[in-house]
């Protein structure tokens, strides 16, 4: 029978070993899709780092048997926590997007109204996470990976 924890920790060496490598010469470009690099990496690697994060948490936190079941509550509970701060924010939201859809030209002239806020989340340990789409999509991700380690696939 296959490991949870196996999986979490093979994956989480994956990740160190890609943030320990920027300018790797492939970049992943999306489901299943890799391209050449042709410039050397100028930005941090948020979505690895965020990955990592999460499996050092769930490595900390969760027994054999609990990881799938963790990842898939987390999802539903930030789900709600993302969809209920769109909700408060939605004017706000809604202002910042309609300048964001203006044409360059017309963006320039006009003065940029107030981000909206990000939606933070504190944990029980207290420890910050910022919750947005990409974040949904690392969760889903994760999940889709650990039940298709469990099923051999």
């Amino acid at each position: 029978m296959p490991s949870e924890r196996e999986f979490l920790r093979q994956r989480l060496t994956q990740v160190q070993q890609l943030l320990a490598n920027p300018n790797r010469e492939y970049i992943h470009d999306g489901k299943g899709r890799f391209r050449y690099r042709t410039q050397p990496a100028n930005r941090r690697d948020i979505t690895h780092e965020r990955e990592a994060r999460l499996l050092h948490k769930l490595l900390a936190r969760t027994r054999e048997g609990q990881a799938l079941k963790t990842l898939k509550d987390w999802r539903r509970q930030l789900g709600t926590f993302l969809a209920q701060h769109r909700r408060r924010h939605e004017k706000v939201l809604e202002t910042h997007d309609d300048w964001l859809r203006l044409p360059r030209h017309q963006r320039r002239r006009t003065p940029q109204p107030p981000r909206p806020p990000s939606a933070r989340y504190v944990d029980q340990d207290g420890a910050p996470w910022i919750i947005d789409e990409r974040f949904l999509v690392l969760l889903d991700d994760l999940i889709e990976r650990l039940q298709k380690w469990l099923n051999g696939e």
